[in-house]
C-alpha cells in the first residue's frame, strides 16, 4: 500500500514539477527577450499603419535561435488588425527535387498545434492567423512568439535568439541593457 501511494505521488507531482520549471523557463526567455521583440514589433506596426511600406511583405518579423537558425517563427500584418504567423516545419529546409530531410519532433508540433498553428506540415510551415486589437497589444504578440519558440524549438533564455525585420533590423537604445 505504502508503495502505491509513493507510486501514485510521483505521478502526480512529476508533472507538476515538469511544469512549474516549464512556466519558469518560459518567464526567463520573456524577460531577456520580450523588449526585443515589443520594440521591432512597434518600429514594425508604425510602419505598417502610417505609412506606405515599400513592400507590404517587409514588414514580418523573424526570431530564429542563432545555434538552430531553421527553426524560428515569423510573423507578419496581414492588415492593421490581421496578423499571419508561420513556425518552420522543415518543409522549406532542401529545395526540391531533394527529399526532405527535416520533420519536427511529433511533441513539438503538438506544443504549436496548441498555441493555434496547424499541425499539417505536408505542403508548407504550420501557420496560424488572427486578429488583433487597433492598435494591437504588442506584448501579447511577443509573448506569443517566443512561447512559440519556447515550447516548438527549445528556446531557452541562455539561448542567442536572433531577430530578421527589415524595418527594425537592430534594437533602439531602450532594449539594450547597460552595463
Amino acid at each position: 500500500m505504502v508503495a502505491r501511494v509513493m507510486v501514485l505521488a510521483a505521478v502526480l507531482l512529476v508533472p507538476a514539477a515538469a511544469s512549474r520549471a516549464d512556466a519558469m523557463s518560459f518567464r526567463e526567455l520573456l524577460i531577456r527577450y520580450r523588449c526585443a521583440v515589443v520594440d521591432r514589433l512597434e518600429r514594425i506596426y508604425e510602419t505598417y499603419s502610417t505609412g506606405d511600406p515599400s513592400d507590404v511583405q517587409d514588414t514580418f518579423l523573424i526570431i530564429y535561435s542563432s545555434d538552430r537558425p531553421h527553426d524560428y517563427v515569423q510573423c507578419v500584418f496581414d492588415a492593421p488588425t490581421k496578423m499571419y504567423c508561420e513556425a518552420a516545419s522543415g518543409f522549406y529546409d532542401d529545395v526540391p527535387p531533394a527529399a526532405r530531410s527535416r520533420h519536427l519532433p511529433p511533441a513539438s508540433i503538438a506544443a504549436l498545434g496548441r498555441l493555434g498553428f496547424s499541425t499539417d506540415d505536408s505542403a508548407g510551415n504550420f501557420a496560424v492567423s488572427f486578429d488583433v486589437a487597433d492598435p494591437p497589444d504588442l506584448n501579447r504578440i511577443a509573448d506569443f512568439m517566443l512561447k512559440a519558440m519556447h515550447d516548438g524549438f527549445g528556446a531557452r533564455a541562455d539561448m542567442t535568439l536572433e531577430f530578421n525585420a527589415p524595418y527594425a533590423p537592430r534594437p533602439t537604445s531602450r532594449c539594450i541593457p547597460v552595463s
